[in-house]
C-alpha cells in the first residue's frame, strides 16, 4: 500500500495555477496572440495589439507581481543584462542620439518575452496560444499554394506564393507552426483524431517550406528545431537516434525539392565568386562581413556603439570599395558580428547571457523542448541574418519564447485562490489514482 500512495504521489501533475486571473488578463493574452499572427502577416495588427495587450495587462490585479516574477527568472534577467548593456553602449556610438535610440529600440521585441511570461503561465493558454497560431499558418499555406499555381506574387516582389511579407517572414513562421503543432501533437495528451489533424497540418506547412518558400533561414530552421524537439519529446535511449533521423530525413525531402537545392547551389556560387559585375544575396553579405570583421579588429573591446555601425561602415566602404561593393549598409546580416561590432566584448557577454538565461529557464515538458528548438534554430540562422533587431523575426521569437516560457508563480507567491484550487485538484487526482 505505502508503494502504491508514493508511486501515486510521483505521478501527480504539477499544480496548474491559473495564472493572472480576470477579464483584463484574458482579454491581454488573446491580443498577444493576435500581435503574434500579426508579427508575420501585419506590423500595425502587431503594434496595436501589443500595445493593447500591455495596457490589459496593468489592468490586472496582480500584474506587476507576475512581470516582477517573470523578470527574476533567468530568461528574464538575461533580456534585461542585454538590453541594459546595449543601453550603455548607446553613449560612445558616433551617431546622432535619434539614430542610437532608434537601433536600441530595435530590441524591443525581447521585452515582449517578459510580458508573454508573466501573461502565459498556465498550460491551457499556452495550448492556446498553439492552436491559433497553427491555424492561421495553415490557412496562410493553403493560400499561398493557390498564389504558387496562379503565378500571383501579393507582396509586390518577384516570388509566387509569398504571402507573409517576405520569404523570411514566411518561412520562419511555419517553422514555428511545426514545432507547435509537433508539441500538441506527441506532447500533450491528444486523441487520435486530433494527431492526425495536427500532423496533416504540419504535412501542409512543411510542403510550404519546401516547395514555396525561398528562404534558406527556414530550412536551416527547420532542421535545428525539429532535431532539438525530437531530442526532447522522444523517451529513453531512442533520443539520441530521434535528432539523427530528424536531420536524416528532414534533409532528404528538402533535398528532393529542387527550388531548395538551386537555391543552396545559387548560395555556394555566389559565395565562392570573388566578385561580381551586379549585386547578389551572398556576394553582399561577403563584403558587409568583410567588412564588419575589418570594423572589429579597429576597436574590439568596445565597438563602435549602439548605432555607430552605419556611420563607420559607410566610411569604410567609400574608402575601400566601387560599385555595388561600396554601397552603405546598417545590417551585418550577422547576429553575433552586429553585437560584437556595436557593443564590443561587453555586447557579446551579454547576448551569451541572454542565451543562457533562455537554456536555464525552468519550464515543464513538453514547452521546454520547443522554446529550445525555435530558440536554437534562430541562433544558427542569425548566422546569416540579424534575426533578434528584425521586426518580423524577433516579434516573432519574442512573443513566442515568452508564451512557452511562461512558470507559474511558485506557491509562496501564487494568489491564495490558485494555491487551494491547485490543493484540491492534486488531492483529487491522488485520491483517485490507482
Amino acid at each position: 500500500m505505502a508503494a502504491m500512495s508514493s508511486d501515486a504521489g510521483a505521478r501527480l501533475p504539477a499544480p496548474d495555477f491559473a495564472g493572472l486571473d480576470g477579464r483584463a488578463a484574458d482579454l491581454a493574452r488573446i491580443l498577444l496572440i493576435l500581435a503574434t499572427v500579426g508579427s508575420f502577416c501585419s506590423p500595425p495588427l502587431a503594434n496595436i495589439a501589443a500595445g493593447l495587450a500591455l495596457i490589459a495587462f496593468f489592468a490586472s490585479p496582480g500584474a506587476w507581481q507576475h512581470l516582477r516574477a517573470a523578470a527574476r527568472r533567468p530568461a528574464g534577467i538575461g533580456v534585461l543584462i542585454l538590453l541594459a548593456t546595449m543601453g550603455v553602449a548607446m553613449f560612445w556610438a558616433d551617431a546622432p542620439w535619434p539614430r542610437r535610440l532608434a537601433v536600441w529600440w530595435s530590441w524591443r521585441p525581447l521585452l515582449l518575452l517578459l510580458l508573454g511570461a508573466a501573461l502565459f503561465e498556465a498550460p491551457r493558454w499556452k495550448d492556446r496560444f498553439a492552436l491559433w497560431v497553427i491555424g492561421a499558418l495553415v490557412l496562410a499555406s493553403l493560400a499561398s499554394f493557390v498564389l504558387r499555381v496562379l503565378g500571383i506574387s501579393p507582396v509586390g516582389v518577384d516570388e509566387p506564393g509569398i504571402l507573409l511579407r517576405n520569404h523570411t517572414t514566411q518561412g520562419m513562421a511555419l517553422v514555428i507552426g511545426v514545432i507547435l503543432a509537433a508539441t500538441l501533437a506527441w506532447g500533450r495528451a491528444a486523441s487520435a483524431g486530433r494527431r492526425r489533424v495536427l500532423l496533416a497540418a504540419i504535412v501542409v506547412m512543411v510542403a510550404n517550406i519546401g516547395l514555396v518558400v525561398t528562404g534558406r533561414s527556414a530550412h536551416l530552421a527547420l532542421l535545428v528545431s525539429g532535431a532539438v524537439v525530437a531530442f526532447c519529446l522522444v523517451p529513453d535511449r531512442r533520443r539520441w537516434l530521434a535528432p539523427i533521423a530528424i536531420v536524416l530525413l528532414g534533409g532528404a525531402l528538402l533535398a528532393s525539392s529542387s527550388m531548395v537545392r538551386q537555391r543552396f547551389e545559387t548560395a555556394y556560387s555566389e559565395f565562392d565568386a570573388p566578385s561580381s559585375p551586379t549585386e547578389t544575396s551572398m556576394g553582399i553579405r561577403k563584403v558587409v562581413w568583410d567588412t564588419t570583421w575589418h570594423l572589429i579588429e579597429r576597436h574590439p573591446l568596445l565597438g563602435y556603439g549602439v548605432g555607430g555601425f552605419a556611420p563607420a561602415y559607410a566610411r569604410y566602404v567609400h574608402e575601400h570599395y566601387t560599385g555595388w561593393e561600396a554601397q552603405e549598409a546598417k545590417d551585418t546580416h550577422n547576429q553575433y558580428l552586429h553585437v560584437w561590432v556595436e557593443a564590443g566584448i561587453p555586447g557579446l557577454l551579454a547576448f551569451l547571457a541572454f542565451a543562457v538565461g533562455v537554456c536555464r529557464q525552468p519550464v515543464a515538458a513538453p514547452y521546454r523542448g520547443a522554446a529550445l528548438g525555435l530558440f536554437g534554430a534562430w541562433l544558427a540562422t542569425s548566422l546569416l541574418n540579424s534575426h533578434f533587431q528584425t521586426f518580423a523575426e524577433a516579434h516573432l521569437i519574442g512573443l513566442t519564447l515568452g508564451v512557452l516560457l511562461g512558470t507559474p508563480m511558485t506557491p509562496q507567491r501564487a494568489a491564495p485562490g490558485a494555491l487551494q484550487a491547485s490543493t484540491s485538484a492534486a488531492a483529487t487526482v491522488a485520491a483517485t489514482s490507482p
